[in-house]
């Protein structure tokens, strides 16, 4: 399943990747989330910034009937490895990840991409399930999963850029 989304910022890309690689703002993503569990890290690994992520759901969050492939809560494990930005300020960046214990695998590009006084920032993101039973509906949970994070990390990042947090 693929899933593509988008956002523009009224900021430059060097403040808008600040931003979403802070780990207080990352936090305060799975607090609005209210996500039972969560971890975040950064680390600079020579000229990239990695940031790992780790979050699991509330058992509500998971109907009864994926429940018996899922489990009780569903747990998403993702890192994002950020490249250098160019002379522009424009940076990209490639996305692993894993959820249900392995079973579904995600991989994908973000990049941060100067607009005029604005910056754009996608995902394009593409969630594969092992299960081929289950695999649609895991799919389908994961994908949203992962919708609803990024759509409130980008409100929280318009909040944090327009001083209104």
């Amino acid at each position: 399943m693929d899933l593509r989304l988008s956002t523009s910022y009224a900021a430059a890309p060097e403040e808008v990747f600040a931003i979403i690689t802070d780990r207080t703002f990352q936090e305060q993503v799975y607090e609005r989330l209210r996500v039972s569990t969560y971890d975040v890290s950064t680390l600079d690994s020579g000229e990239d910034v990695v940031l790992r992520l780790r979050w699991e759901t509330r058992s509500g969050d998971v109907s009864t009937d994926v429940r018996r492939f899922a489990g009780e809560k569903l747990v998403l494990a993702q890192t994002k490895i950020w490249h250098p930005a160019h002379d522009h300020g424009a940076r990209e960046g490639d996305i692993e990840g894993e959820a249900v214990a392995g079973r579904i695998t995600l991989t994908g590009h973000t990049s941060i991409i100067p607009t005029g006084d604005a910056t754009t920032q996608t995902f394009d993101l593409h969630i594969v399930a092992s299960t081929p039973a289950a695999g649609p509906h895991l799919e389908a949970l994961v994908t949203e999963a992962i919708r609803i994070r990024l759509e409130t990390k980008f409100e929280l990042a318009w909040s944090w850029i327009s001083g209104s947090f």
